[in-house]
């Protein structure tokens, strides 16, 4: 009963952002929404693996974001310089991590890559409402309608993907993921959405830390 009630309580939270993000509300201070040069140069490696980079660019200039030092044990424990327990102090911070829109897509990217798919929805959450476009972030959007994939929400996710189809940038991936929807069996076919479903459905992955 009480998990019943969670996953109602979460859908109904959803459905709340869904529309805020459709009506293009919840903005923040513009000073805080596109972040700060040095998340965008870390963020940049991050989404091209540039590991070595990103350990070398720390050890010469020091990251005093703590998001940028969350892409930093990243790219550590990739080049097996960093244990797990290391990463996993990714998650410590939950809330101070997500100052903006950059550091949210930063931070969304690495929780998915710790197997916290929730986490990750939660920042691709701040990083629409850190957004000063109207226009969905395409990166982020494609992040939701993923997690509603993988946690068996076909309705969210379709949603989500309705939305992308309406944008040049976002069609291509609105696309790749329709058929995940309309057909569910068909995730067998992506093996990291299928691993990701089999973590989230073993541990303990809170939407709210």
């Amino acid at each position: 009963m009480m998990k019943r009630l969670l996953a109602i309580r979460l859908q109904a939270f959803l459905l709340l952002l869904f529309l805020c993000l459709l009506c293009g509300g919840c903005h923040r201070a513009p000073q805080l929404a596109d972040g700060t040069q040095e998340e965008h140069e870390y963020d940049q490696l991050m989404q091209q693996k540039q590991w070595a980079k990103i350990v070398e660019k720390n050890r010469l200039t020091p990251t005093a974001s703590e998001a940028c030092y969350n892409v930093v044990r990243l790219a550590s424990w990739h080049l097996g310089k960093c244990s797990r327990a290391e990463l996993d102090k990714c998650l410590d911070d939950s809330h101070g991590v997500l100052g903006s829109e950059t550091s949210a897509l930063m931070m969304s990217d690495i929780y998915i890559q710790l197997g916290m798919v929730n986490m990750a929805r939660r920042a691709a959450f701040d990083a629409m409402v850190a957004m000063r476009d109207e226009r969905p972030n395409s990166r982020a959007l494609k992040r939701l309608a993923e997690v509603a994939i993988i946690t068996r929400e076909y309705d969210l996710a379709k949603k989500y993907i309705i939305i992308g189809e309406q944008y040049d940038d976002c069609r291509p991936w609105a696309k790749r993921l329709r058929p995940l929807v309309e057909h569910p069996e068909k995730i067998s076919d992506y093996p990291s959405y299928q691993k990701l479903r089999e973590i989230h459905d073993s541990q303990k992955d809170e939407f709210f830390l």
